[in-house]
């Protein structure tokens, strides 16, 4: 359980938890289990009620090595989720959308296990009598689980964290590396491609896009594709060349895509429009 809580924090806090923090996770496990296998006192009453599996383990705890082991480790995770708390809520700045619902659903989480913390360390259980430990800590956990922020069930969180926090682009950095590079005409146009361009994260680009153009990424393209097209029809290039070649000419990769993005923006025809201009 704490593990579970700390390796949250380090998603929030990095996208990436280290190599070495799993390792050092496994040390930690396999030197508890140790310990517990040698200096454990079984109760013959209650197999549930052994040093092993007590849930205010601290208080319940008879053997020293043992209760110096798991104070310490309390103790470690007390420090750093405290630092954490204290880091992401006052010094760190939201590194992007995704940033503050998830700071805030890791900050409930990690409030919940400190209360563990407390219960297990302080002369609490006597009162207590763990019920929090055993009882409510674990639906809390439950909730926080079923209700965690949408952003967390996104494909994108599964497979790519390492460059979530980059910096938030500006309007200006777009509009240079959209509209005057034209990047909609490029071949190889694509929502990786504008990313590397504004130095930045698909799904950052993506949410940006969203929120400033109220359009996904491929119907902003076809709508510039289609403007574009609709200048060139204004100077007359329709006299010039084919409605394929101007289709090209404008990023489209046919005809018929061209014709079915013209309609959807401009609720006409390529024709119909051209006929438009000599009226």
């Amino acid at each position: 359980m704490p593990m579970f809580v700390l390796n949250i924090a380090l998603i929030l806090y990095a996208y990436k938890i280290p190599a070495w923090v799993f390792i050092s996770e496994g040390v930690i496990a396999l030197l508890g289990l140790a310990l517990v296998y040698v200096y454990a006192t079984p109760n013959t009453n209650h197999f549930i009620h052994t040093d092993a599996f007590q849930f205010y383990a601290v208080a319940s705890t008879t053997n020293l090595n043992l209760k110096i082991f798991r104070i310490l480790l309390l103790a470690a995770y007390f420090i750093f989720f405290c630092s954490f708390i204290v880091k992401t809520s006052f010094f760190e700045k939201q590194k992007n959308q995704f940033y503050t619902p998830l700071r805030f659903w890791t900050t409930l989480m990690i409030l919940g296990f400190l209360l563990y913390i407390f219960e297990n360390t302080l002369p609490i259980h006597a009162y207590t009598k763990g019920i929090y430990s055993t009882h409510i800590l674990p639906v809390f956990l439950v909730l926080g689980v079923l209700y965690r922020p949408h952003s967390i069930n996104a494909p994108w969180y599964h497979y790519d964290l390492s460059d979530v926090n980059k910096v938030e682009i500006s309007k200006d950095s777009f509009e240079i590396a959209f509209y005057t590079s034209h990047f909609y005409l490029k071949e190889k146009a694509s929502i990786e491609n504008l990313s590397v361009d504004l130095d930045s994260n698909k799904i950052i680009v993506t949410a940006f896009i969203k929120k400033n153009t109220g359009l996904g990424f491929a119907d902003l393209m076809n709508k510039s594709r289609v403007d574009y097209l609709v200048e060139l029809l204004r100077d007359h290039k329709h006299e010039e060349y084919t409605i394929e070649a101007l289709a090209k000419m404008s990023g489209f990769g046919s005809r018929q895509t061209m014709y079915k993005a013209f309609a959807k923006f401009k609720k006409q025809s390529p024709t119909e429009f051209i006929d438009s201009l000599d009226h």
